[in-house]
């Protein structure tokens, strides 16, 4: 009942500030009883979401003292993983080199760590992480070992080298949007204008014919490749 009762308070409050700012205010007050009600739904969704990411949030720190408790290779491969996956990737990396350092024939280690350096911009460990990685299993993550170690590739202005995984990676597992993005790019860097004219319609061609659950990522390489294709 407490809760009830403060939940209330607060939106009468927010009520009071709101109809005293520009514009927003006499909106708010013209709307009367339904302005309240409003400001309540917009409150309790907020609080819902803040909730939500504080659970998230706790069970993650949980998971990172189960995992740091036993410190053996595996374990500290899948907290490198979930540290990676939290967006800190600094602290991610020491543990993923002890897991690729302890279990070498693990694809998983190799490749989240050349993705982690990636992310920092370190180019070198990157390839040679990713490398790894596509030699123990090419196919590893649907291919997106492959597509990163590409985008590697790329970064190093090795656009040649970029072709080379590309091809394997479409040999493996079809056109992509993303794949046929990165390979337009690499072939407008070394000069072969009208084969990147061809890969940049393929994306577009790619993201129409994309999967519903697909569409969103398509979208984003579609509209990449037009402004690829402009400049």
């Amino acid at each position: 009942m407490l809760r009830v009762v403060s939940f209330f308070l607060v939106v009468i409050v927010l009520s009071s500030v709101v109809r005293h700012l520009p514009i927003i205010g006499p909106i708010f007050q013209s709307l009367h009883f339904i302005g309240f009600w409003l400001m309540a739904i917009v409150l309790g969704w907020g609080l819902t979401k803040f909730g939500e990411r504080a659970l998230v949030r706790r069970r993650g720190a949980s998971e990172v003292r189960r995992l740091g408790s036993v410190a053996t290779p595996h374990n500290r491969g899948k907290l490198g993983s979930l540290l990676l996956g939290q967006g800190r990737i600094r602290q991610a990396l020491p543990h993923l080199a002890a897991a690729a350092a302890g279990e070498p024939e693990v694809a998983e280690w190799a490749y989240r760590s050349g993705c982690a350096h990636l992310q920092l911009g370190q180019l070198d460990e990157a390839e040679t992480a990713l490398r790894r990685a596509t030699e123990l299993d090419e196919e590893y993550a649907y291919g997106k070992a492959l597509l990163r170690l590409a985008e590697t590739f790329s970064k190093q202005r090795n656009h040649a080298g970029v072709l080379v995984c590309l091809a394997r990676q479409e040999r493996n597992h079809g056109p992509t949007p993303e794949n046929a993005y990165r390979r337009g790019v690499a072939q407008k860097r070394l000069g072969q204008r009208d084969l990147a004219r061809a890969s940049f319609d393929e994306v577009q061609r790619l993201s129409a014919e994309a999967a519903q659950f697909k569409r969103r990522e398509a979208g984003m390489w579609a509209v990449r490749a037009r402004f690829a294709a402009m400049f």
